[in-house]
């Protein structure tokens, strides 16, 4: 994977993230892939930079997770917020945030998740060093694009 996959529209984002999540987001609009289908927010009860972390860690688990074939899921997938900056496009604002997005295939999680249980502490030959080195190599980083609109509007932590 050389690029997040981008998810099809939906009519209610928030009410897809509730029925998959169980998380109540007062958004609408698209993912966020660009000012088009910007995720506009309506309304905010937690910090603003809270919210941005995690509406990546749902869009990413969806689009590497959730709607991938069985042998083509990642697992393992956290996201880390790189800059932000804010564009005025057709008099409207937009923040643009970028993350990157580390994961590794799940087959490959699996395996070396297990490898980690059988041997940290149990075996005096494992090394440590080269399991997480087996861990780094196997992982992928993914820089990802999210717009959103009224992001500002909801802040109170700015």
């Amino acid at each position: 994977m050389t690029q997040e996959k981008q998810l099809d529209a939906v009519d209610d984002i928030a009410q897809l993230i509730f029925e998959v999540f169980g998380v109540k987001l007062d958004i609408s609009g698209g993912w966020g892939y660009s000012h088009k289908d910007a995720v506009v927010i309506n309304s905010l009860d937690m910090p603003a930079d809270q919210f941005l972390n995690l509406f990546a860690n749902l869009r990413a688990n969806v689009a590497m997770h959730l709607t991938q074939e069985e042998h083509e899921r990642y697992a393992g997938i956290s996201v880390h917020f790189l800059d932000g900056e804010k564009f005025s496009i057709e008099n409207k604002t937009f923040d643009h945030v970028r993350f990157e997005t580390s994961a590794m295939l799940e087959s490959d999680y699996k395996q070396v998740i297990q490898e980690y249980k059988d041997n940290y502490g149990k075996n005096k030959d494992f090394d440590m060093q080269a399991h997480f080195e087996k861990r780094k190599n196997l992982t992928i980083k993914l820089v990802t694009d999210f717009w959103f609109q009224g992001l500002k509007e909801h802040c109170s932590d700015e």
